[in-house]
């Protein structure tokens, strides 16, 4: 009887909810940043960018705005993209997802940086590049890249009403103005099948905020709707003082006007917001001729505004949005809320898993770069994700043998089973929180250095310098052990149990590593939960790690 009512109660708070008028922010939640839209039909589909992690550029699908299933990404071979030694944070910046109705074909254009500074003290700025598909539920049909001939990065491709199409880049610009700030855009029409200028590219948007704002505008987005062109742009950077700003023109060429209601999305006005770094914002309508704009946004922590950290990184949020007098308002001109006006939404589940039978429960598992070949299998042990270390460990900038997830909660447990039966002091396996080679906390299976035991090991990584802290716990020779991180928005947990013990803690870490960088270094990217296994010291490694499941589970 008692599961019963609470059964009919659970229901009913669905339906309550379901009908109530109001959708929870974020949309999709942990590490989505720079979100780009596009609705075909009833579809719609939505990309965000991936810096270092591969497969790169992932698609989304909802037919209501609100639930969204990952559905394959866009660069997800190394013939499209084939990243070595690629710094934290770089790696693929901000996409652009475009669908061109006449020849129906998927656009997505985006950036590589391959070298970048910090900390490479060398940046090469690179040549976007764009990818085709007209079948966008399946990876193998994105095309190889086709590159365009301006430099830049965040680029967008727009296709006007008469068959022209631009490509708009922003990049330094002070060759050309010396007045423009850090970044502007720029514009030229190019050759859609070969990516080639057809014009000289001329800049085309110079941020009007003052000069320590700071000036600098990217992310463009174009726009015809109407009589007017529209110019959407990302400016003052990506942190508290991000926002969007919007100008419109009756002719590419100009005279463009300003919003005087600019900026029409800055949550930065008050730095004790709970949501911040409100920008790089998109569009796009519904059937019934509805209006939103998606945007990226963060959730600080530990505290809860402008001072804190946002450990899951850059998140997916979205507003509705109305036209007054041919201009857009975003939320009637309000902050964004997590609790916002106009869809419904449903509650989400408690926990996940995937028990790992025959194949990956989704296509949201990632790799630091692009691994080198194939080290995971779902078939040497039938039920079991086995891992062949290789070896590189979470620190090298390389792949190691790890399969990541992005953590979407910000109180959750992470947990795996694993039978692991290490032959060396440098043999191990085990789980991660994972932000960059230099910020990661494991909690493992290993041998004891000095004893040779097996052991279970935690190490946590924290300061300025991303001093490592060991613990070792004995555990018994043999046997599979259960691995646990438990995530809270102040810090981290590492805890193990052996057969059916209860968790035990053992170490833990404050959220602020997790948004964390060295000094010279950067971070655009938020955490991810991992397992994986390592040889270490460059050796190879013949025991195989086995991983039953894994689960996260809130709290």
């Amino acid at each position: 009887m008692e599961f019963k009512t609470r059964f009919v109660l659970f229901a009913l708070c669905a339906l309550l909810l379901r009908f109530s008028n109001a959708f929870q922010n974020p949309i999709i939640p942990g590490f989505n940043p720079d979100p780009t839209i596009q609705r075909v039909g009833k579809d719609y589909f939505l990309a965000t960018s991936s810096f270092e992690f591969f497969p790169a550029v992932p698609i989304y699908h909802s037919t209501d705005l609100i639930d969204w299933e990952i559905i394959g990404h866009a660069l997800n071979r190394p013939s499209q993209l084939n990243m070595r030694g690629t710094a934290p944070s770089g790696g693929v910046f901000a996409p652009s997802l475009r669908y061109h109705e006449q020849s129906r074909t998927y656009y997505m254009i985006t950036t590589w940086f391959d070298i970048i500074s910090p900390p490479d003290n060398s940046t090469k700025t690179p040549r976007s590049m764009f990818v085709t598909t007209k079948n966008i539920w399946d990876d193998d049909a994105w095309s190889d890249p086709i590159y365009v001939d301006q430099w830049g990065f965040d680029p967008d491709l727009f296709f006007d009403d008469d068959g022209k199409v631009y490509l708009t880049t922003t990049m330094g610009s002070q060759f050309e103005d010396p007045d423009s700030g850090y970044f502007a855009i720029w514009i030229s029409e190019i050759d859609i099948k070969t990516g080639n200028a057809l014009t000289e590219a001329r800049l085309f948007h110079v941020s009007s905020l003052p000069i320590n704002t700071p000036r600098l505008a990217e992310g463009s987005h174009i726009y015809r709707l109407g009589k007017y062109y529209y110019l959407l742009t990302a400016e003052a950077g990506t942190e508290n003082g991000h926002r969007a700003m919007i100008s419109r023109a009756k002719n590419l060429n100009g005279p463009w006007e300003t919003n005087p209601n600019n900026p029409i999305l800055f949550n930065g006005r008050n730095l004790s917001n709970p949501i911040l770094a409100t920008g790089h914002a998109d569009f796009v309508s519904t059937p019934g001729g509805d209006w939103y704009a998606v945007f990226l946004a963060t959730r600080p922590q530990n505290p809860t505004n402008g001072t804190g950290k946002n450990q899951l990184g850059r998140e997916t949020f979205l507003s509705p949005m109305k036209w007054v007098n041919d201009w857009p308002v975003v939320n009637g001109g309000k902050d964004i809320a997590f609790d916002m006006p106009g869809l419904s939404n449903l509650p989400r589940p408690k926990s996940w898993r995937d028990d790992f039978n025959g194949k990956l429960a989704d296509k949201a598992y990632y790799t630091p770069r692009t691994p080198y070949k194939k080290f995971e299998s779902l078939t040497a042990r039938p039920g079991w994700l086995r891992l062949r270390g290789n070896p590189y460990t979470l620190s090298d900038r390389e792949t190691p043998a790890t399969l990541m997830r992005k953590q979407v909660d910000l109180n959750t447990v992470w947990s795996t089973e694993l039978d692991f039966q290490p032959t060396n002091a440098r043999h191990e396996a085990g789980v991660t929180i994972f932000l960059s080679i230099h910020y990661h906390n494991e909690i493992a299976v290993t041998l004891h250095p000095e004893t040779k035991k097996r052991v279970v090991v935690a190490k946590t990584r924290s300061g300025t310098d991303g001093a490592l802290n060991t613990t070792y716990a004995e555990i018994p020779e043999t046997g599979a052990v259960k691995l646990y991180i438990k995530a809270e928005p102040s810090k981290y947990s590492l805890g193990y149990a052996v057969g059916k013990d209860q968790p035990k803690y053992i170490a833990e870490v404050g959220n602020r590593w997790l948004q964390a960088f060295l000094p010279g270094w950067q971070v655009f990217t938020g955490s991810f939960f991992g397992i994986y296994s390592t040889a270490g010291m460059g050796l190879p490694m013949l025991v195989p790690a086995d991983f039953n499941y894994i689960q996260t589970e809130l709290v």
